[in-house]
C-alpha cells in the first residue's frame, strides 16, 4: 500500500492553505478530491501522482502570486506570465488524466480533479461536462453540487448575458434561455441540501441565482430561509466559512447586473495590495 503519496497529498494541502489566494471552497474541494483518491488500487495511486503533480502546479502558481505582492511587483504581465505557467501545465495534465479512464472513487476523484483543471483554464462548459459525469457516477457530496450549480450559473451568464461598453454592466440578451439556465443552476443547489448548517449558505446562493434570473419573490424567500438556517443555534456565523469550504466573495456577484469590464493595470496593481492584507467573510461582506 502506498502511504507515502497519501501523506504528501496532506502535507500540500496543508502548505495550499497558508497562502491567501487559494479560497477555502479550493481548499475544500481539493481535500474531497484527495478522499476519493485514498484507495488502495494501482488506479488510486496513480492518479494521487496526477493529482500531486496538480498541487505543485498550482502551488508554485500562488508562491508567485506571494512574490509579487511582498515586492510589489503586482503588474498585468506579471501575472499574466504566471498565470500561462499554470495553464500550460494543467493542459498536459489533461491529457495525462485522459487516459485514466479508471472506475468507483478513484474515477470520481479523476473527473473532480479534470473539472478543476478546465476552472482554471476558464474552460466553464467542460468544467459542467466532467462535474455532471461525477454526479452521474456518484458524488452527491454538497460540495460536488454546489460547484455544479455555481458553473452552470457562470455558463449561463457566458452564453446569454453580454457586457454592454453602453452601459458599463452586463444585460441579458435572452431572457427565457437565461432563466431556464439559471434554473437548472438552482436545481443543482438544491440536490446539495443535506439538511445541516451547510444549507444555510447554498440557499444564500440559490438566491442570487435567482435574483439574477429575476424570480423576486423565490429569491426572498432563499435568502429568509439562509438567514434563519445561519442564525439558529449551532448556526454558522459569517466570519466560520473557511470550516465550511465556501468562499463567499466568489464569481456570483459577476452575474448579469455586475460592472465586468476589462481588467485594466491599475486594477491588478490594487489587487497586489490586497493580496497583502488579510480579510475575513464579514470584512468582504460588508464592502
Amino acid at each position: 500500500m502506498a502511504y507515502a503519496d497519501r501523506e504528501e497529498v496532506f502535507d500540500r494541502l496543508e502548505r495550499l492553505s497558508e497562502y491567501e489566494t487559494v479560497s477555502s471552497f479550493a481548499l475544500a474541494y481539493y481535500e474531497l478530491i484527495a478522499e476519493y483518491l485514498a484507495g488502495d488500487s494501482r488506479d488510486a495511486h496513480g492518479l494521487r501522482l496526477r493529482f500531486l503533480e496538480f498541487l505543485e502546479t498550482v502551488g508554485r502558481y500562488h508562491r508567485a502570486l506571494e512574490v509579487f505582492a511582498s515586492e510589489d511587483q503586482v503588474t498585468l504581465g506579471n501575472v499574466r506570465s504566471a498565470s500561462e505557467k499554470r495553464d500550460i501545465a494543467l493542459t498536459v495534465l489533461l491529457e495525462q488524466l485522459a487516459v485514466d479512464g479508471v472506475g468507483d472513487d478513484a474515477g470520481i476523484g479523476r473527473l473532480l480533479l479534470c473539472a478543476e483543471c478546465y476552472y482554471q483554464l476558464a474552460l466553464v462548459d467542460r468544467v459542467v461536462d466532467k462535474l455532471e459525469a461525477a454526479v452521474a457516477a456518484g458524488a452527491d457530496h454538497p460540495l460536488v453540487q454546489f460547484a455544479l450549480g455555481h458553473n452552470r450559473y457562470e455558463l449561463a451568464t457566458q452564453a446569454f448575458t453580454r457586457y454592454s461598453a453602453e452601459t458599463g454592466r452586463r444585460e441579458v440578451d435572452d431572457e427565457e434561455r437565461f432563466r431556464l439556465a439559471c434554473l437548472s443552476a438552482v436545481s443543482a443547489f438544491q440536490d446539495g441540501l443535506s439538511a445541516d448548517v451547510f444549507d444555510g449558505h447554498i440557499h444564500w446562493w440559490i438566491g442570487n441565482v435567482l435574483k439574477a434570473a429575476g424570480f423576486e419573490d423565490a429569491a426572498r424567500a432563499s435568502f429568509d430561509k439562509a438567514a434563519e438556517i445561519l442564525a439558529a443555534p449551532g448556526g454558522l456565523e459569517l466570519d466560520d466559512d473557511a470550516d465550511v469550504g465556501l468562499d463567499w466573495r466568489s464569481q456570483m456577484t459577476f452575474g448579469a447586473t455586475a460592472d465586468t469590464g476589462p481588467i485594466t493595470e491599475q486594477e491588478v496593481q490594487q489587487a497586489g495590495l490586497l493580496l497583502r492584507r488579510s480579510f475575513s467573510a464579514s470584512d468582504l461582506l460588508n464592502d
